[in-house]
């Protein structure tokens, strides 16, 4: 009679087994699927976006701390903000190596479309280009270094637009 027991006790811990392995897969496919859903059609492709500018309205909660009450920060103003694109950048970076290094960005801008913007975003698009001649292969080489380089041309951008960029988006970089 103990021998049946434990016979049966050896047989029964595959079954759990395989339900557990068959509850983890249902569960990856649903967690793949939510990430999917969430993240990979937040964007809109390239060939939607038109001109490469895009305009979003962006309502402010409430008044700020420190206003003393004026209408600046009152609920219900809007801030524009504008994504535009960057033409693509193409440059060989410092050092013996002579690697060549493609970049494409956007920059958020703050406040409402402008007729210079056009001439805003070529002389960023200059500046980094110029920047980008002074970066050996080896900044950008790790995920630290393309971070901080990531940084240094936001800085950029800042100073060239008067405070007006808010942040850029690095959308590709590409080192040969």
């Amino acid at each position: 009679m103990a021998e049946e027991t434990e016979g049966k006790a050896a047989g029964g811990g595959k079954g759990g087994f395989v339900i557990a392995l068959v509850l983890l897969a249902v569960i990856g496919a649903g967690a793949g699927a939510g990430f999917s859903l969430m993240f990979l059609n937040a964007g809109t492709p390239a060939h939607e976006a038109g001109s490469g500018k895009r305009e979003v309205q962006i309502g402010k909660a409430g008044a700020r701390s420190g206003d003393g009450g004026s209408s600046k920060g009152a609920a219900g103003e809007v801030s524009k903000i504008q994504v535009a694109s960057l033409d693509p950048i193409l440059v060989t970076l410092a050092g013996p190596q002579r690697s060549w290094a493609r970049l494409e960005l956007g920059v958020i801008l703050d406040g409402p479309t402008t007729p210079d913007d056009a001439v805003l975003l070529k002389s960023m698009t200059e500046d980094i280009m110029s920047f980008m001649r002074t970066v050996p292969l080896v900044h950008v080489e790790s995920a630290a270094g393309v971070e901080y380089l990531r940084e240094d041309i936001q800085e950029i951008a800042r100073l060239r637009s008067k405070g007006r960029a808010r942040n850029i988006i690095l959308r590709s970089l590409v080192v040969e």
